[in-house]
């Protein structure tokens, strides 16, 4: 494991997008949020959805199927667990508690915050899902400066990316982690915890308990806005691959460069401090509005082995 992640406690974070209907699921979101205690530091480190890696078990699919397939051939431990062999083999990172979180669980606790407020260097130019649209989609857009999100918004934030790219989404997925915190301690959250863990108990899963979740919380107060940083893995680490079914999607090409940006997560920049652009470096309105239709790798088919 990279110098670093070593020495800290390190959890798995996933974000379960289920449809109705739909007994699949895909997790979109995957996060490794490293706690360095000692230091009073924490990292968080973004893996790209589109990483194709092996399955035990299953065959060739995107990490982000799992989180499904491992619940599916019943792996030991279930697909958190899968999902961090898979992170310690293709990645070298071993985490130690995981947490997976519903998307609307998300939304409800948003909006039992209030809200939050997320600071954007540049205008946000998205689209969301919309059944009465032509191509399915309607244009969604914020401004730069400080804008205010309530649940609903900031669930559109965190998931959607028909203009923005996954490497984008991400970002805007740690930076609505910063913005929970500052809520939260707006609030003065710290002693509601198993008030609120209870409430919102069937939003969730994890290994962790209400008292690991009191520790990180006191940890988390008491940080410095530099003492959080973020690493979203790059493109000088992956490259492009499509497979031959057509399906477009990433493999590690550089283990050395990898190794490297994780190495660096508590030099990356912090989570609190904006992107340095300029609005002339900010990305035009489209136009016209794109479109975007995704491309799934093969379903692989489940089996008991693994």
């Amino acid at each position: 494991m990279p110098v670093g992640l070593d020495k800290t406690q390190n959890i798995l974070v996933l974000g379960k997008d289920q449809r109705d209907g739909d007994p699949t699921w895909r997790t979109d979101t995957i996060m490794v949020v490293a706690v360095d205690y000692a230091a009073e530091q924490v990292g968080v480190i973004s893996i790209p959805r589109d990483l194709y890696i092996e399955l035990p078990g299953v065959g060739q699919a995107r990490i982000n199927q799992a989180d499904y397939y491992g619940e599916a051939i019943r792996y030991p431990g279930g697909g958190a667990a899968l999902v961090r062999r898979v992170l310690t083999e293709t990645l070298g990172i071993s985490t130690q508690h995981y947490v997976r979180i519903e998307w609307d669980g998300l939304e409800r606790l948003l909006d039992t915050l209030g809200g939050v407020t997320v600071t954007l260097t540049c205008p946000l130019y998205e689209q969301t899902p919309d059944a009465n649209s032509p191509n399915g989609l309607a244009d969604w857009t914020l401004p730069a400066g400080q804008v205010w999100l309530d649940g609903a918004a900031a669930k559109k934030f965190a998931i959607y990316r028909y203009v923005t790219s996954d490497f984008g989404r991400a970002q805007r997925q740690q930076q609505l982690l910063w913005a929970i915190r500052d809520r939260a301690l707006q609030l003065d959250l710290i002693p509601r915890i198993p008030e609120l863990w209870k409430a919102l108990a069937d939003s969730f899963t994890t290994d962790l308990s209400v008292l690991d979740a009191v520790r990180l919380a006191r940890l988390g107060a008491g940080l410095r806005p530099s003492a959080v940083h973020g690493v979203v893995i790059s493109d000088d680490v992956l490259e492009h691959f499509v497979t031959e079914e057509g399906g477009w999607v990433l493999v590690v090409q550089d283990g050395a460069k990898l190794e490297q940006e994780l190495a660096d997560i508590f030099r990356a920049r912090p989570l609190a401090e904006p992107a340095p652009l300029t609005p002339d470096q900010c990305p035009p309105p489209p136009t016209p509005a794109p479109t975007f239709t995704p491309t799934l790798a093969p379903s692989p088919t489940p089996t008991a082995s693994g």
